[in-house]
């Protein structure tokens, strides 16, 4: 089994958080309800409030380039935040509870309305610097539906550089890589250049060490129990092979032959 390598730079490995050395305030302020006005957008709204635009996007449901309409009543969280999710039936007060966080942060970070157990398998947003291991680093994903993170949207026209047929070629059309290698060597590859970690999410790249030079596939979507479905090319099964695309489910029983995730 290949090794996790170092973290480099400005990336996080893994999109775990590690704590920094002067641990900043949970929130300088609370936060703020604006109504917004012709012209603005998140951006300006995150740069005038002192906030952070993917952390205003996850609490209002605003998806990647989506903008609010004038009129709109915006939830501005007071910084930047980090996802975790909630366990079955968790409802947001037992989930602020979980994490040791006054329940007034969690709505600070998340345009709630009840106090109702969340769909299975959702996140909730809290302050960047409360984040625990494993939370997943709030600016590199987008919010699908139900409250479920997913990587931003970004392919290639054509898979440059890697041979048509390949698992390679198959990922490279789905998502912009600018490395290169054999699959097994792309989760080392791609430290440095895309946030990585060890949590399914759909739109990443998985990587698995199996095989002679290992292989990768497309994460399309994940289930509630944590099992993950992934489009692939040249594999041998589930009426796929070379050239040709097929689907299967990664159950939770088979994540031992994942090496991780490319965001």
């Amino acid at each position: 089994m290949l090794t996790p390598p170092a973290a480099s730079g400005d990336i996080i490995l893994s999109a775990v958080i590690q704590s920094p050395a002067v641990v900043p305030p949970i929130a300088a302020r609370p936060a703020q309800t604006v109504v917004v006005s012709r012209g603005e957008t998140v951006e300006s709204l995150a740069l005038h409030d002192h906030s952070d635009a993917a952390a205003i996007r996850w609490a209002n449901g605003l998806g990647t380039g989506a903008q609010p309409a004038p009129g709109t009543a915006l939830l501005i969280p007071p910084s930047a935040a980090a996802l975790v999710q909630v366990l079955p039936s968790e409802r947001p007060s037992h989930f602020a509870k979980r994490l040791g966080l006054d329940p007034r942060v969690i709505l600070d970070y998340n345009a709630l309305t009840k106090d109702t157990p969340r769909p299975v398998g959702s996140y909730l947003q809290i302050p960047l610097s409360a984040a625990p291991s494993g939370a997943l680093v709030g600016r590199y994903f987008a919010r699908a539906s139900d409250g479920v993170p997913s990587v931003p949207e970004a392919h290639a026209a054509v898979a440059d550089g890697f041979p048509y047929g390949q698992c390679t070629y198959y990922a490279a059309s789905r998502r912009t890589v600018t490395w290169a290698g054999n699959a097994g060597w792309w989760f080392g590859a791609a430290n440095g250049i895309r946030p990585e970690g060890h949590v399914a999410v759909a739109g990443a790249i998985v990587v698995f060490h199996t095989g002679w030079f290992g292989h990768v596939g497309y994460v399309e979507s994940v289930n509630p129990d944590g099992s993950f479905v992934v489009s692939e090319m040249n594999y041998y099964g589930d009426g796929g092979g070379w050239g040709r695309v097929d689907h299967r489910t990664i159950a939770r029983t088979d994540f031992w032959s994942v090496t991780g995730f490319i965001y």
